[in-house]
């Protein structure tokens, strides 16, 4: 169990990042140097398969599912550290915290349930799109000059969120569906407003955006610069990442949990 191993270096700041999405649950674990600036590293990727029907849009359908199969990521991490001083992070979907208190409570509820029950402590839960943008603008940092415009898309469960980074700030927004655009080509064009960018940087359900007829290219067109996908594994140590994907479509869905990952080594 994740809670009951030896010690991480006491030179390094551990944090997990969880992501439970319709089909499978997300776990990346970092790490940064609690002294100096240095870069943040991922120590730890993993994914466990969830039975259909187990997660319906914010609703943990079947709580023991979620548990088991955080269970079985954290078994698996080799190696096999004490992480009771290691914040845990839970990401829910937006959706969820818009609305009422009366219905984010319960949603709030079930997560720390079953991350309770698979022995993890949340010392945190963060909206999905807050943080697949964190995840989004760090790799930017990494891979663009200082200063970079650049576009950061995220695909999820209900839909395309879309970010126009300048400076360092957000300039402008976008969500489709949702939003005035007919269609996910006008909502990215309207998204870039013929701005010079650096690069368009893509996390999440690569697969929505090619349901849609828009493979990475058709993106790059519509936001006028070259478009990639969100890279975990790039910032393993070394290069290397333990238990990284070979597969780019299913990796770059990994920015909402390397984002909650983030928020954890960054405070």
């Amino acid at each position: 169990m994740l809670m009951r191993n030896i010690a991480p270096s006491p030179m390094r700041r551990f944090a997990a990042g969880i992501d439970v999405g319709p089909l499978e649950v997300r776990l990346v674990i970092a790490s940064r140097a609690r002294r100096g600036r240095r870069p943040i590293a991922v120590e730890w990727i993993a994914f466990a398969p969830l039975a259909p029907g187990s997660v319906s849009g914010a609703d943990l359908v079947d709580r023991a599912a979620v548990s088991q199969a955080l269970s079985s990521l954290c078994a698996r991490w080799p190696r096999r550290r004490a992480m009771r001083g290691m914040p845990c992070a839970m990401a829910i979907p937006a959706r969820a915290m818009v609305e009422s208190a009366q219905a984010v409570n319960p949603q709030l509820e079930a997560r720390v349930e079953a991350a309770s029950a698979a022995g993890i402590a949340l010392a945190a839960v963060d909206c999905e799109p807050s943080a697949a943008l964190r995840a989004l603008v760090y790799a930017a940092r990494c891979i663009l000059r200082p200063g970079a415009r650049f576009v950061a898309l995220w695909a999820g469960y209900d839909g395309v969120h879309g970010w126009r980074v300048a400076d360092g700030a957000v300039r402008a927004n976008v969500r489709f569906p949702g939003g005035e655009h007919g269609d996910l080509e006008s909502a990215l064009r309207a998204l870039a407003d013929n701005e010079v960018l650096d690069r368009a940087l893509v996390g999440g359900d690569i697969h929505l955006f090619e349901r849609v007829g828009l493979a990475l290219a058709d993106i790059g067109e519509c936001v006028g610069c070259t478009a990639v996908p969100f890279e975990c594994a790039s910032f393993g140590i070394g290069g290397r990442t333990s238990g990284c994907h070979a597969d780019w479509r299913r990796a770059a869905g990994l920015a909402v949990a390397f984002g909650m990952a983030l928020g954890g080594v960054s405070e």
